[in-house]
């Protein structure tokens, strides 16, 4: 009878057959099942196919390396079965790929058989003359020929590469990256010391060089992988040869860490195996036939108040417990041993405090001649585990009403079938009837298309690696066709014998969150692109005082990389030299409760900069500061403007002195015409006038009338003229400004019957002509003003000089107006006042308020600084 039966339940049997080199033996002979998976192997077939001491259902696999030689395409049983009668039928020529690189030439028979067990198959392998491409381009051809080959190589557990005679790498499974961190590509061309390491290769290296020589190394090593995790592995290196010379080797490892640690175990003594009946969670005893107790655990005998085993000599239950408990522990050893089986019991009992529970285990010992020799007992305070699975109960009764409340779907997937069990939500979130059969292909209808590539890979990487995973993907209800946002975790779970897999997981509606997520990013995206514009960045600093938080246009401002861990100090250090003491003082009385609101300079990247710096800060009921909200604003266009605007308005005031200067001259030069040379002309034409009414009106009362009217004429003539030549320059400012203003204020105060006050200093001012025309204007105007618009019945005016300074006040006690509406102080003799006193150096103070009348102040330096061109 062939040697190796298939237990097609195992799942581990690929890591035997798949391991070690195809050899060339003839007549290799498989039994095969209707279902196609191996029924009998002869000892060529275990050889051939690597089958020897094989338990696995990927037995089925065998035929993955079969291909056919002029299609070089992997060939199915489906399809060699197909040709089999209950006649022998003609031989069919195949190859077989080795993992050592090469591949071998098959004939193969096929005949159908009658078998208690049903319909099967007898297919026998004879060799064909071999391939004559060289074993390493065989195996490359193969792999490239057969992905599925490939897709076994990945999924071993076991590292498998082939390394060229130079030591580079030609061929590598996937686990290399798991082991080194090298995927099959990055590795390709590689020198085996870049992969494993130099102390790795100094280790291995007088295996590497006996290969190399044609000498198969088989050894053990210990192996730290890319994870740091320590693994002792089984390694061969076998040659593969071409032409009689070693051209490369095949590489096998294997991880036996667990068998290692099996080993260990089983190697353990008597005196371990005490110390684990010690130290079992659980009472531990044994009783002979009469109820006396033989052995026990220290647990046993601390319980009872035992202190040594060997006091145990003789002492039975009645010796323990109270005679009722004693009777009824007996009578349960009794019905143990007479009905020779186990019994489990759970007793309830009360403290004095509170409700305790206990399981107990009692079981016959039987010897050898199947006498019963006494009973055995394990027993454990289960008041804690039943606590536990009330509340695990209660929890559970919670997590499914939180489901239900919740828009959370699990599910659970079996690996094999493909079936899914799906709870009520996850009906609903997919939209689909509730008990409507589900299997992948349903799902997979109403993923996203663009997302399912990514679900598939997730479930890939989740199935190999057993590890959790989670991912996002989007589906369309199958109801409404509405999009859905889904957030999965999931976990590879095992039925409780180990032998079917499933996936475990849970699903989430996310929609809602997702949208809300976008309208936020358009948000945030629509608030960068707004502060870009506005050159407006912003801030926030936490209670620890230790990190800003800045905006992408902060970065930009600063001229610092978007991301970088930003502190306080730092921002410090981007400030002018000139300005850090000012911000720093800003800042400090901030955190006292001021105002922050400053302008200061930044230099970046050796450019100057100015920001406008604002925040408003929170602290607690105990006056702790919280938190700090800020914007930066780059105003350093604005300073530029501001600086301009400035430059603009000192020009003009230099023209406006200019102009003011030349008008004086002119007033000034007109004056002294009209009073010099009109003045004299109009007095000389008087004179002549009153002669010719001596010499002939002295007859003629209607030419005398006449010539006196004439003479009415003139005076008012000549008036007028003085007062022109008075309005253009008064003649009493040559003799200083005090007598100026005296004749000025007397001459309003007759025309407007307005009383009016005038001090001043009892000595006079010494002022230049002039601040003194300047201060004359503005008394002038300011009079004007007065007039036209207070409607008062007294003014007071005042002059004097204080810490070297002109101060002028005119104050009237009219009905006043709102000075903080900037319209009532634009007007133009306000500003002709403001623009006298600038033109001089100085500044003007315009006070009032609603019928409480109005007040002009005016300091001038009283030494030069004046507009000049």
């Amino acid at each position: 009878m062939p040697r190796t039966r298939f237990k097609l339940n195992d799942p581990y049997a690929e890591i035997d057959w798949l391991y070690g080199i195809v050899a060339s033996i003839d007549d290799a002979a498989l039994v095969l099942g209707a279902d196609r998976h191996i029924l009998y192997a002869n000892p060529a077939a275990e050889a051939l196919f690597e089958l020897a001491g094989s338990e696995s259902p990927r037995a089925g696999e065998w035929h993955a390396r079969l291909y056919y030689p002029d299609r070089m395409q992997r060939c199915a049983v489906a399809e060699l079965l197909r040709s089999a009668g209950t006649e022998p039928a003609p031989a069919i020529a195949l190859c077989l790929a080795n993992t050592a690189g090469s591949s071998m030439a098959l004939s193969l028979k096929i005949r159908k058989l009658d078998s208690r067990q049903g319909q099967a198959y007898l297919l026998l392998f004879s060799p064909r003359a071999p391939s004559p491409a060289p074993a390493a381009e065989s195996a490359v051809e193969l792999l490239e020929h057969s992905p599925n080959l490939s897709t076994v190589l990945n999924h071993m557990p076991a590292m498998i590469g082939y390394w060229d005679c130079n030591l580079r790498n030609r061929f590598g499974n996937t686990a290399y990256e798991e082991w080194f961190g090298f995927t099959p590509s990055s590795m390709l061309g590689k020198h085996i010391r870049e992969v494993i390491g130099d102390k790795l290769y100094e280790l291995n290296k007088p295996y590497l060089d006996a290969v190399l020589r044609g000498e198969a190394q088989y050894f053990q090593r210990t192996i730290v992988d890319v994870a740091g995790r320590e693994r002792y592995t089984q390694a061969a290196y076998l040659p593969d040869y071409a032409d009689g010379r070693v051209i490369g080797f095949f590489v096998l490892v294997t991880d036996v860490t667990e068998l290692k640690r099996a080993q260990k175990r089983v190697s353990e003594s008597e005196a371990s195996l005490r110390a684990i009946y010690d130290n079992l969670p659980f009472l531990a005893w044994m009783k002979d036939r009469d109820g006396r107790y033989l052995q026990a655990n220290k647990h046993w005998l601390q319980a009872v108040g035992v202190n040594q085993l060997h006091a145990l000599n003789g002492i039975t239950d009645y010796d323990i417990w109270p005679r009722e408990l004693a009777e009824h522990y007996q009578a349960v050893d009794r019905e143990v041993m007479q009905n020779r089986r186990q019994i489990q019991l759970t007793e309830r009992a009360f403290d004095g405090r509170r409700e305790t529970w206990t399981e107990t285990i009692k079981s016959p010992v039987i010897g050898e001649n199947g006498e019963v020799l006494g009973t055995t007992g394990l027993a454990r305070d289960i008041t804690e585990q039943r606590i536990a699975e009330e509340t695990l109960r209660n929890y559970s009764e919670r997590l499914r009403l939180a489901t239900q409340a919740s828009a959370i779907g699990i599910c659970e997937w079996d690996i094999g079938s493909g079936q899914a069990d799906w709870d009520a939500r996850m009906y609903q979130i997919f939209g689909i009837a509730q008990g409507t059969p589900i299997d992948y292909d349903v799902w997979a209808q109403l993923v996203v298309a663009d997302d399912l590539p990514r679900c598939k890979a997730k479930l890939r990487k989740l199935i190999h690696h057993k590890r959790e995973q989670h991912w996002e993907f989007r589906i369309r209800r199958q109801s409404d066709g509405s999009l859905r946002y889904i957030q999965a975790a999931a976990i590879v779970g095992s039925s409780p014998n180990g032998e079917q897999q499933k996936i475990v997981g849970v699903n989430i509606d996310v929609t809602r969150y997702k949208t809300i997520e976008h309208a936020l990013r358009d948000s945030e995206a629509h608030l960068a692109h707004a502060q870009a514009q506005a050159h407006l960045g912003s801030w926030r600093l936490d209670s620890d005082l230790s990190t800003l938080h800045w905006s992408d246009e902060n970065y930009r401002i600063f001229g610092t990389p978007a991301g970088t861990a930003v502190t306080y100090r730092h921002f410090l250090d981007c400030v002018h030299p000139e300005d850090r003491n000012f911000v720093d003082t800003a800042w400090q009385a901030a955190m006292k409760g001021a105002i922050f609101d400053i302008q200061h300079r930044i230099l970046v990247n050796g450019q100057l900069k100015w920001l406008r710096e604002r925040a408003e800060l929170d602290f607690d009921s105990q006056g702790r500061f919280l938190r700090a909200v800020g914007t930066s604003q780059d105003i350093t266009e604005l300073k530029e403007i501001e600086r301009d605007l400035e430059h603009s308005r000192s020009r003009l005031r230099l023209l406006y002195a200019r102009r003011e200067k030349a008008r004086e001259e002119e007033r000034k030069r007109i004056a002294r015409e009209v009073h010099d040379e009109l003045g004299q002309m109009l007095t000389a034409l008087r004179m002549q006038i009153s002669l010719m009414r001596l010499r002939f009106a002295g007859g003629n009362a209607e030419l005398a009338a006449k010539i006196q009217d004439t003479m009415v004429l003139l005076d008012k003539t000549i008036e007028v003229t003085r007062d022109v030549a008075t309005s253009l320059r008064p003649s009493a400012i040559e003799m200083g400004i005090v007598p100026a203003l005296e004749w000025q204020i007397k001459k309003f105060s007759d025309q407007s019957g307005i009383a009016c006050d005038f001090i001043h200093p009892e000595n006079g001012l010494d002022m230049d002509e002039e601040c003194a025309m300047a201060v004359f204007r503005i008394v002038q105007e300011s009079l004007t003003n007065v007039l036209k618009h207070s409607a008062a019945d007294k003014v007071k005016i005042s002059i004097g000089i204080e810490a070297g300074h002109y101060c002028l006040e005119i104050f009237d006690n009219g009905r006043g107006f709102d000075a903080s509406d900037a319209r009532k102080t634009q007007s133009f003799g306000l500003i002709g006042i403001q623009e006298r006193s600038i033109m001089l150096g100085g500044a003007t103070e315009i006070l009032s308020s609603p019928e409480a009348g109005t007040a002009v102040r005016v300091r001038i330096p009283a030494a030069p600084n004046r507009y000049v061109l």
